[in-house]
């Protein structure tokens, strides 16, 4: 990345978790030097849509550091840090990217988000529109979206569909980012409708089936939570996430149903 791969007031934690380690699993896939930009890409975004953000971060970075004359590591850097809630670090590297890229739609529609973190409602839009003026992508119509929502603008969903419309049917990918911003804003029902959209497409993704048993549940359909919290451990046994989950759903459908019971009997 060239002078743009460290950041001249000294190193972050998330410039640490950007940079290759040695010693790492190889699963994280960040030392070998024989992998091509495709395969840091493909490997990243596996981490990013299971939810392991710092191990994307050092995977988009590998891939950068293999062809830093490509967008979309920066793009899905931006994004795990905002994932993270590193809003501070999540600026200083869409600035880097816009220096190299300065009118790229995308980067410009995150600069336009990460705004919108900062509570800089007013700018966001307006950087937003510039953004958008310098062309549509999918993942720029999400950021619209977002910024929309936190400004309890009820033209998110449009935004939303633009974005599903330029991306095609079969990108989950966009399908799931959109409903990670509605869970994040607490809007379950939503966010459910596009992580089922997502699902249709890739069923084998853990952390899709994990979100939607999650959404089941704040919206009391338990035994469809439980159900998608059990799938999510079929696909990675290992997700201790979705094991505790589980065990909540249980234990609160049990009380449900108890409770449903002595209070019909009651009658």
């Amino acid at each position: 990345m060239g002078r743009f791969s460290k950041l001249e007031t000294g190193k972050t934690e998330a410039e640490k978790a950007a940079e290759p380690r040695a010693g790492l699993p190889v699963e994280q896939l960040v030392e070998a030097e024989t992998y091509d930009y495709s395969y840091y890409v493909e490997e990243a975004d596996k981490q990013y849509f299971t939810g392991r953000y710092d191990k994307a971060l050092r995977l988009y970075s590998r891939a950068l550091q293999v062809d830093n004359s490509q967008v979309y590591p920066w793009v899905g850097q931006v994004l795990s840090l905002l994932a993270m809630d590193q809003v501070k670090e999540a600026d200083l590297w869409v600035t880097r990217a816009i220096e190299l890229f300065p009118e790229d739609a995308t980067l410009l529609s995150l600069r336009a988000l990460v705004y919108a973190h900062r509570g800089m409602m007013n700018r966001a839009i307006g950087a937003s529109d510039y953004a958008l003026s310098r062309g549509g992508t999918p993942y720029g119509w999400v950021a619209r979206g977002e910024i929309l929502l936190r400004a309890k603008n009820k033209n998110a969903p449009f935004c939303f569909d633009k974005a599903l419309e330029i991306a095609g049917p079969t990108n989950w990918k966009i399908a799931m980012q959109i409903g990670l911003v509605y869970f994040r804003r607490r809007m379950y029902s939503s966010a459910l409708n596009y992580f089922r959209r997502a699902c249709a497409v890739n069923m084998g993704n853990f952390h899709l089936w994990f979100y939607l048993g999650r959404c089941y549940d704040r919206l009391s359909f338990k035994n469809e939570a439980i159900e998608a919290f059990n799938r999510a451990l079929e696909i990675n046994p290992d997700c201790r996430e979705a094991e505790r989950a589980l065990s909540a759903a249980k234990s609160s459908n049990i009380v449900t149903r108890l409770f449903r019971r002595l209070f019909f009997s009651a009658k």
